[in-house]
């Protein structure tokens, strides 16, 4: 079962990659063709222009505009005397463009009204957008997971793009959102490349199958050994064997909503808590975590009540996190600001705004 799964992935991998590459050739060849419409247009003028110089002996700018004249058929009659030979060329001439004028209609018509050329140019908007991203995040698949994943990071103003296979969840981001998005297959290093692997910060990978989270997470962090990368897990066994491809963090979102639940059981109101403080529903409460080594250098070096950090911005230093990666809640006031170290404090946004202002040496 696992194995014909992998194939129609595959399948699916081909088929748009074919799709790009069909859609580049027909857009060559609607260029071509209307480089053949424009190539007849000149070659109709520089007759009638010739014709006219030869039969009526005419100036060159002369035959030029009642060549232009009578082709475009605009009905300004003759500029120039004809003799009976330059009324039996002229009607040749007018003959010749009605062939030529409606193909060359039919050839404009078409190509703007082209869907694969308006997908074309819709495309390499899109690809102009997403090679301009720098420090970015991103997404890996668009399901209900990587849905609110995006809310937030849009919340957030983070900039960020999804990767996702599937052409209707590819057309639902197209109508329903205003995201920037890929169509492909994310286990492909070349589709990680055109999102912009080597410049993002984040990997965020949700796809439903653990192998395919494990193929992303193994090829992100070979392209980029410094990429934050974050898992969605489906069966807690192969939690291992993500962390050992590179995840630095895994969640298996069935385990959250289990606990969420049981929590709501005894505890609503902490729940109610947590939901605030994790942003669920509003922008406004965010934890932060910042660099000591940021801080002014009044705040380095000093314990946390030395400093009286808090005291001046009223936004208080919930944990510090130490370079081994453990963290300690509620620090105590004789606490130690050491530049290895990272604070994390809790607050709104124009708090946490004016901490910044406050207290780091570049916001000075």
């Amino acid at each position: 079962m696992n194995y014909i799964l992998h194939l129609l992935h595959l399948s699916r991998a081909k088929e748009i990659l074919f799709t790009k590459k069909s859609r580049l050739e027909h857009f060559l060849s609607a260029i071509r063709r209307l480089r053949f419409a424009l190539m007849l247009l000149v070659i109709a003028v520089l007759i009638g222009t010739l014709g006219y110089r030869i039969i009526e002996h005419t100036p060159w700018f002369d035959a030029y505009y009642m060549s232009l004249v009578t082709l475009s058929t605009v009905g300004f009659g003759e500029v120039i005397p004809l003799s009976h030979a330059g009324r039996f060329f002229t009607s040749f001439l007018i003959i010749f463009n009605i062939g030529f004028f409606a193909y060359a209609i039919s050839t404009v018509t078409s190509i703007f009204a082209d869907p694969e050329i308006h997908a074309f140019f819709s495309d390499l908007k899109m690809m102009q957008r997403i090679n301009k991203l720098q420090q970015h995040t991103i997404v890996c698949g668009f399901g209900r997971h990587a849905g609110e994943v995006c809310k937030e990071l849009a919340k957030q103003n983070l900039p960020f793009l999804v990767i996702e296979i599937d052409s209707e969840k590819t057309e639902q981001l197209k109508s329903e959102t205003d995201y920037l998005f890929l169509r492909g297959d994310a286990t492909l290093d070349e589709v990680l490349h055109e999102a912009g692997i080597e410049r993002a910060t984040s990997l965020v990978v949700t796809l439903p199958s653990d192998a395919n989270n494990l193929f992303v997470v193994l090829s992100a962090r070979q392209i980029n050994p410094g990429l934050k990368i974050i898992s969605r897990l489906n069966n807690a066994s192969d939690e291992l064997k993500l962390r050992r491809a590179g995840a630095n963090h895994v969640v298996m979102p069935e385990q959250i909503g289990g606990y969420y639940m049981a929590t709501l059981v005894k505890k609503p109101d902490l729940v109610a808590f947590f939901n605030l403080i994790s942003n669920v529903g509003t922008n406004n409460v965010v934890f932060e975590e910042i660099a000591v080594a940021r801080l002014k250098d009044k705040f380095r070096g000093c314990s946390i009540a030395q400093s009286r950090m808090q005291a001046a911005t009223h936004v208080p230093i919930m944990g510090l996190r130490y370079p081994d990666g453990h963290y300690q809640l509620n620090p105590p006031p004789e606490t130690v600001l050491q530049p290895d170290m990272q604070i994390v404090v809790l607050g709104d946004a124009e708090q946490i705004k004016r901490f910044c202002s406050l207290v780091l040496a570049d916001e000075a």
